[in-house]
């Protein structure tokens, strides 16, 4: 992944960073988790990065697991569009690490997957998506400008694991209130069903408050985790670095 990382730094002299930091809470465990996202770009490629650690009891539970998520592509016509997908996983003695590399023009998706810098798999997905989950969420701005439903189906790596599919609508009326109320925050509320749960016990739906001006993440919920309450995340702090 470093390699990968570093072959692209070159494109970005003169790209706009986003950088924001987050906290995860639940129920009266507190504060389980803090992650940070990074997204730079510039006029024509981006890349996106996503780092994960468990705290407290949760990180004694999960043998004090990091997991990273990158995409890595360029971007035409005001759309992202991922060259290659990455996630790894630290757990305990051991690290995980799969590649995903997109080949558009023949509609095929390729994974390489690594335990402990060892390759166990080189094989091709059973289907193909224009998207993984990082690019769709930067994309969605520019798919909704394109139709108007009360229902938005989309295709991403990292949804249902069978296809990919993913639904997003935006919570109306009582659901509306009630999520705004749980959340407190003010900002585009949307839903999302990735069909793959987030964590184990949930049913793999995210509700998310995002600040319309630069579609950051203000705060998120997925319900009901384990039976137990509700898994809470909101931003701690937002930088915004403008190329000199």
């Amino acid at each position: 992944m470093r390699i990968i990382l570093l072959l692209f730094l070159f494109i970005f002299a003169n790209a706009k960073t986003m950088i924001a930091t987050y906290y995860a809470k639940y129920g009266i465990f507190g504060t389980i988790a803090k992650a940070e996202g990074v997204f730079e770009y510039n006029a024509t490629n981006y890349k996106i990065y996503t780092l994960s650690k468990a705290l407290g009891i949760a990180a004694v539970l999960s043998k004090h697991m990091v997991q990273t998520y990158s995409s890595i592509g360029i971007i035409k016509n005001n759309r992202l569009i991922p060259s290659a997908y990455i996630s790894t996983r630290k757990k305990g003695n051991n690290f995980y690490k799969r590649i995903y590399l997109f080949d558009h023009k023949n509609k095929k998706i390729t994974r390489l997957k690594y335990k402990n810098s060892k390759l166990e798999a080189n094989e091709t997905l059973a289907y193909y998506t224009p998207d993984d989950v990082l690019s769709l969420y930067f994309n969605l701005p520019y798919y909704l400008k394109q139709q108007k439903k009360s229902i938005y189906t989309f295709y991403a790596l990292g949804g249902r694991k069978k296809d990919g599919k993913i639904d997003v609508t935006f919570p109306k009326g009582k659901e509306l209130k009630r999520v705004k109320k749980a959340l407190d925050a003010k900002g585009i509320c949307i839903k999302a069903n990735l069909y793959n749960k987030v964590f184990a016990g949930d049913k793999g739906i995210l509700y998310l408050v995002i600040e319309p001006k630069n579609w950051v993440t203000l705060k998120g919920m997925v319900k009901n985790v384990l039976k137990i309450g509700d898994l809470k995340g909101g931003i701690e702090k937002l930088t915004i670095k403008q190329a000199p």
